[in-house]
């Protein structure tokens, strides 16, 4: 059974690796499903939820917390979430988003900004959103949505980077490539993907876990970095 507590700092943020090139990746699993992935790939994954699937926390990862909106409703399990959330902080919170739809998102977020406050805010940054302003002092993180081509576009990178210059989160979704990894190594704090957390096989994963590895420096290349 999950232990609750009210401690707002249940989940701290992890600091950011020396050389900038740290990198999370969030599972939509179930928390035993978490641990047996941590088993077989060597790699501490966090847990990200949806109010689609529904799986429930208990106490141990760090998690983020979708709204399942790329369905194109709002599911009403994310309000129930919001309350859990209350209670077991999460990294960030993602306020609902139209895909595609920069403008419209900001709509949205203005609408349901009250419903979360206290709380991690993410803005799904989606195509668009070099044309609008960004409401940074409303906001803890960004969540890198909208479609494939999106998380390529140059607007997407430099909407990343001035976010992590602010001190925000940056998390990247869809992201199920070792390509991608790449594309994203040095600006995104955490990512997830679909693919890495259903593929059965475990291929998929295994190619990105190796990909954040091979990218990211071991603890004696910090220290000599660092001393250096």
């Amino acid at each position: 059974m999950m232990r609750i507590t009210k401690d707002k700092s249940l989940f701290p943020w992890a600091p950011r690796a020396a050389s900038g090139n740290r990198m999370e990746i969030m599972l939509d699993l179930s928390p035993t499903a978490i641990r047996d992935r941590r088993a077989e790939h060597d790699f501490e994954f966090w847990q990200l939820r949806t109010p689609l699937i529904k799986y429930k926390i208990d106490g141990v990862f760090p998690y983020g917390l979708d709204n399942g909106c790329f369905s194109g409703d709002l599911p009403s399990y994310w309000w129930r979430m919001l309350d859990q959330a209350e209670q077991a902080r999460p990294v960030f919170v993602c306020l609902p988003d139209v895909v595609g739809s920069a403008r419209r998102t900001l709509d949205l977020f203005s609408y349901f900004e009250s419903a979360t406050n206290g709380l991690p805010r993410a803005l799904v940054l989606q195509n668009g959103i070099g044309d609008v302003s960004i409401p940074w002092d409303k906001i803890d993180a960004v969540f890198i949505g909208g479609t494939d081509s999106f998380k390529a576009a140059p607007e997407a990178f430099a909407a990343a980077r001035c976010a992590r210059m602010l001190g925000k989160w940056v998390h990247v979704g869809r992201v199920n490539t070792a390509r991608r990894v790449h594309e994203w190594m040095g600006i995104a704090d955490s990512i997830d993907g679909s693919g890495i957390s259903r593929d059965p096989r475990g291929e998929q994963l295994a190619e990105v876990v190796a990909a954040i590895k091979g990218s990211q420096p071991t603890q004696s290349e910090l220290v000599l970095g660092n001393a250096a």
